[in-house]
């Protein structure tokens, strides 16, 4: 992208634009790649319900070829694949010379680079309200020289494309309403505890607060919950995973 610094400015508002307007993630990841002139580029989020670190019901939207896919599934290469394993583990962007990775992901980067892409690659991971864990990737054309500049020149659109995407993933999956509610800290560790079996009482002494406050924590999580008793609240976020 070697443009003037208002035809760079122009470009980069008509960019952003088409990948906001994009009707899904998979027409956006699309405009991120043809828009940036980036050799490719990948949304994953690990888990459409809430995180625990384990993937878990992936939507994955991708530039990646068919014929690289087959190969990716069949070998069941997530499961060794160093910048999942990593990009859902951390919480600042990376850059993929940052990672050490194991024989097994060795062997998985050698015919990455075989099946034609490049490789340089630059990840961003997402953790949203609820906890929910999603990485935006982009990766290098074949034969990217200058991958250093190119990440500084543009990493912090890339940041900013990447909650556009998971945003747009959300409303792709749960539509307008988002099925998960935020709760706090305290609902959360309240819940928890009501989890165990532990009544409010019970509670009031582990936590260290009065047993009004417990009783008031209750009632707001199962208005969140939408529930009428602490039971269906437990239930409910085990469901969800909140818990």
């Amino acid at each position: 992208m070697s443009e003037t610094p208002d035809r760079f400015l122009l470009l980069r508002e008509t960019i952003f634009r088409e990948i906001k307007e994009a009707e899904n993630v998979e027409k956006a990841v699309f405009g991120l790649r043809d828009g940036y002139r980036l050799g490719h580029v990948t949304y994953h989020m690990a888990q459409t319900v809430t995180a625990d670190m384990h993937i878990d019901s992936p939507f994955v939207r991708t530039t990646y070829p068919p014929d690289w896919i087959a190969v990716y599934l069949t070998r069941s290469y997530v499961t060794v694949d160093p910048v999942v394993k990593e990009g859902l583990k951390r919480s600042l962007p990376f850059d993929w010379s940052e990672i050490e990775p194991t024989e097994e992901a060795m062997k998985l980067m050698a015919e990455f680079q075989i099946h034609g892409m490049g490789e340089h690659g630059f990840s961003i991971p997402i953790t949203d309200k609820v906890g929910r864990r999603a990485l935006l990737s982009v990766n290098s054309r074949q034969g990217e020289s200058n991958w250093a500049e190119f990440v500084k020149s543009f990493r912090q659109d890339w940041m900013e494309l990447a909650h556009v995407l998971h945003k747009k993933a959300i409303i792709e999956l749960f539509g307008d309403e988002d099925p998960v509610p935020v709760l706090s800290p305290r609902e959360l560790e309240i819940l928890h505890w009501s989890a165990q079996g532990k009544d409010y009482k019970e509670i009031a002494m582990i936590v260290g607060i009065s047993e009004h406050t417990v009783r008031t924590y209750m009632r707001s999580a199962r208005y969140k919950l939408n529930c009428s008793n602490m039971s269906q609240a437990v239930a409910r976020a085990i469901t969800l995973r909140l818990i």
